[in-house]
């Protein structure tokens, strides 16, 4: 694959399905991530995203202390979070534009949300790369589980982190944020 190659849905599914992009992670990408979008990012960027999927292979998440991992500065980090999921209405929805998210939930129950229909609640924050946004259409929720990882790309208004049960349990989770090729 080169960076300048067309993907097909028909291509990019089949890419995503041969799994050549894994490195040994044994997750499945989710059936809602955007095959086209993730076959083009990973061929412009291949580099950066076997360093991802490696660091996912080789790590034991459960052991990994919360907080910042770098792996490229600026580039390629991971967040370990530990938190317990809230409602749908207290869970913002939000965008990024410089940095694609990996969302893998390893332990808990939640659920991960896209939206279509959304209105900006203000502007782009360039130092969180961060835009919000609240909706009045229904959002589409998929449950994360650790045998499957979501991606956000820049025009996934997503909502992450939404509890699948009452009362919630604790997750715990690891975001990853690669660098976005324009």
């Amino acid at each position: 694959m080169t960076n300048d190659k067309v993907f097909t849905p028909a291509e990019a599914k089949a890419w995503v399905e041969s799994r050549v992009w894994a490195n040994g992670w044994a997750a499945d990408a989710d059936a809602s991530i955007d095959a086209v979008e993730f076959a083009t990012q990973y061929a412009a960027n291949k580099e950066l995203w076997d360093k991802m999927f490696s660091f996912l292979a080789t790590t034991d998440l459960n052991t990994l202390p919360a907080g910042k991992h770098v792996v490229e500065e600026g580039r390629l980090w991971f967040n370990v979070l530990e938190y317990t999921p809230k409602s749908a209405e207290d869970t913002k929805i939000e965008s990024h534009r410089d940095f694609i998210d990996l969302q893998y939930t390893f332990e808990g129950e939640e659920l991960m949300g896209v939206a279509s229909q959304v209105t900006p609640t203000g502007d782009y924050d360039p130092v969180k790369d961060r835009t919000n946004y609240v909706t009045s259409e229904p959002i589409v929720y998929s449950p994360a589980s650790p045998d499957r990882f979501f991606l956000y790309f820049p025009r996934d208004m997503h909502q992450p982190s939404v509890r699948a049960t009452d009362p919630a349990v604790p997750s715990r989770k690891v975001v990853g944020k690669i660098e976005y090729k324009k």
